[in-house]
C-alpha cells in the first residue's frame, strides 16, 4: 500500500510538473541587424512595407525610449545576453579572433547568459541567426552559453554575405552547395548571387524549431541578419520596389556586393524579413501557441551610415535622430522595441519607459520566476509589459564604444551626456543635451549645467571597469590637463 501511495504521488507530481510546464509561456526574441528605428512603419517609415512588424505593435506594446547595448553588433548582443552594460561586459567592441580567423573574441568561461537562466528554469533554448560572441574552440559558441540548439552564423564577418559557403548547425559546419567562397578577412568584393539565401534558410529553420518544440516551453532567440550589409536579396523581393525611385547603381565597393538598384534592394530585404515574421506568427496561431507566447522585436543598433549603397537619409532610417551606427547619439543607440503577448499586454499600447538591452535578462528572470544575478546592470520591465504597479526606473543608462577614438555616453533622466574622442584626447569636451526639448541633440548646453557634467563624470569613473582586453580600456593613461 505504501508503495502504491508513493507511486501515486510520483505520478501526480509528474502530471503537475507537466501541466505547469505546458502552461509556461514561450518566448521569442526577434533581433534585426542594423535596422534603424525609422525603418519600420509603426515608427514612421513611409516607403518600406512592414505590415507584420506593424501588426506586432498593433497587437502589443511599442516602446519609444528603448536602447541597444552598444552602437555596434558584438558588444550590443553581449549586453542583451548577459544583462551588463559595456562598462562591465566582457565584449566591448567588434574584434576578430585573428586577422584571417573566423569568429569574434569569446566571452569568458563561466559567463551567465539569459539562455542559461531560462534553460535552468525549464525552457528549451534555441539561437537561430547571427551569434558573433565566440567559436566552439573557444568554448563560447551558443551551445556553450546556454542554447540547446543553434543554427546560422557564428562569425559576424561571414555574415556580411547572404550567400555564405556554409552555416553552422550546433557546432558543425553545413556546406551550402552552389554558394561562392568567402574570405572572412573581408578582402575582395562579395559575389552578389548564390544558390542558397541564408536568411531564407534561417527563417525556415525557425518554423521547424517551433514545430519541433511546441509541446514544451521554449525560448527562441531569432537573430536575423537583415538589413546588415551586403545589399543582397532575391529578385522576387525587389519586384514591388523596382521603378519606384531614382536609383544610383553601387559599383565601386572594395568589399560588399555591387548592386544596380540599392534602394530597391534595401527595401526588399526589410520587407522579406517582415514577411517571414508574419509566417512565424501565423504558425503560432496554427499550433495554438499565440496566446501563450511572448514575442519581442528589436534591432542590435541604429541604422548604418551611408555605405555600400545604403541611403538612410532617403529612407529616414534614423527616425529624425542624430547619428548612425557607431555613434552614441540617439540615432546610433535608440532602437525599435515591440512586445506582444495577447491577453497580457494591452494591444496598441505605447510606453515611454526608459529601457535598454541589459534589462532583458532581469525581465526574463522575473518572468520565469527565478532570481536575477546580483551583478546585473538591468532592471525588470515586466511591470510595464503587464500594466502593473511597481515599475522601477534607471538612475542612469551607460554606454561605451571603443573604436573611432573612443566614445562614452550617460543618460540621466531627460539629460544625455556624450564625450567623443576619449582615447585620443584626454581633454575632449563633454556635450550635454536635453532629450525632451532637444530630441535631435542639436543644442549642446554643457556650459550651462556644470553640475550635470560633474554628475556624469562620477558615473563614468565608477561604471567603466578595467577590461582584460587592453584596447577595451576606454580611458588613456595620460591625465587630463587641470
Amino acid at each position: 500500500m505504501t508503495r502504491l501511495c508513493a507511486l501515486f504521488l510520483a505520478v501526480l507530481t509528474c502530471c503537475a510538473q507537466a501541466v505547469e510546464e505546458a502552461a509556461r509561456p514561450n518566448i521569442i526574441y526577434i533581433l534585426a541587424d542594423d535596422l534603424g528605428i525609422g525603418d519600420v512603419g509603426c515608427y514612421g517609415q513611409q516607403k518600406i512595407r512592414t505590415p507584420n512588424i506593424d501588426h506586432l505593435a498593433a497587437d502589443g506594446m511599442r516602446f519609444t525610449q528603448h536602447y541597444c547595448g552598444c552602437s555596434v553588433c558584438a558588444p550590443s548582443r553581449c549586453t542583451l545576453m548577459t544583462g551588463k552594460h559595456t562598462g562591465h561586459s566582457a565584449i566591448r567592441d567588434n574584434a576578430q579572433r585573428g586577422p584571417s580567423e573566423e569568429g569574434q573574441r569569446p566571452m569568458p568561461a563561466g559567463t551567465l547568459t539569459v539562455a542559461q537562466l531560462l534553460q535552468n528554469a525549464g525552457y528549451y533554448t534555441g539561437l537561430i541567426g547571427k551569434w558573433g560572441l565566440g567559436m566552439p574552440e573557444d568554448h563560447s559558441s551558443p551551445r556553450d552559453m546556454g542554447f540547446n540548439y543553434s543554427y546560422g552564423y557564428l562569425c559576424q564577418s561571414m555574415a556580411h554575405t547572404y550567400y555564405p559557403p556554409y552555416l553552422w548547425r550546433n557546432n558543425e559546419r553545413e556546406t551550402l552547395a552552389g554558394n561562392p567562397s568567402y574570405d572572412v578577412s573581408m578582402k575582395g568584393v562579395i559575389e552578389p548571387k548564390g544558390e542558397l539565401y541564408s536568411h531564407d534558410l534561417m527563417a525556415n529553420d525557425s518554423l521547424k524549431f517551433v514545430r519541433d518544440h511546441h509541446d514544451k516551453p521554449f525560448f527562441l532567440y531569432l537573430a536575423f541578419t537583415i538589413p546588415h550589409l551586403s545589399l543582397q536579396v532575391p529578385e522576387d523581393s525587389m519586384t514591388e520596389y523596382h521603378g519606384r525611385w531614382t536609383e544610383t547603381p553601387f559599383t565601386n565597393t572594395k568589399h560588399y556586393a555591387n548592386n544596380e538598384t540599392p534602394r530597391a534592394a534595401y527595401a526588399g530585404m526589410i520587407t522579406r524579413m517582415d514577411h517571414d515574421i508574419g509566417r512565424l506568427m501565423a504558425l503560432l496561431k496554427e499550433l495554438g501557441l499565440d496566446d501563450n507566447t511572448l514575442v519581442f522585436f528589436s534591432s542590435d543598433n541604429g541604422a548604418v551610415f551611408p555605405l555600400a549603397g545604403t541611403d538612410p537619409v532617403f529612407f529616414q532610417s534614423t527616425g529624425g535622430f542624430r547619428g548612425y551606427k557607431q555613434d552614441l547619439y540617439e540615432g546610433g543607440i535608440r532602437t525599435p522595441f515591440i512586445a506582444r503577448w495577447p491577453g497580457k499586454i494591452t494591444a496598441g499600447s505605447t510606453t515611454d519607459q526608459v529601457s535598454a538591452f541589459y534589462d532583458f535578462l532581469p525581465t526574463m528572470a522575473e518572468f520565469a520566476g527565478v532570481p536575477a544575478p546580483a551583478d546585473t546592470d538591468g532592471i525588470s520591465f515586466l511591470p510595464t509589459l503587464l500594466g502593473q504597479p511597481g515599475q522601477k526606473q534607471h538612475d542612469f543608462l551607460y554606454w561605451e564604444y571603443q573604436s573611432s577614438g573612443g566614445r562614452v555616453a550617460v543618460r540621466m533622466g531627460d539629460w544625455k551626456v556624450i564625450r567623443n574622442n576619449v582615447k585620443k584626447d584626454p581633454n575632449s569636451p563633454y556635450e550635454l543635451y536635453n532629450l525632451t526639448s532637444d530630441r535631435t541633440e542639436e543644442h549642446d548646453v554643457a556650459a550651462e549645467h556644470p553640475e550635470l557634467i560633474a554628475k556624469a563624470k562620477e558615473i563614468i569613473a565608477r561604471e567603466h571597469t578595467p577590461s582584460p582586453v587592453k584596447e577595451w580600456n576606454l580611458f588613456p593613461a595620460v591625465p587630463p590637463k587641470s
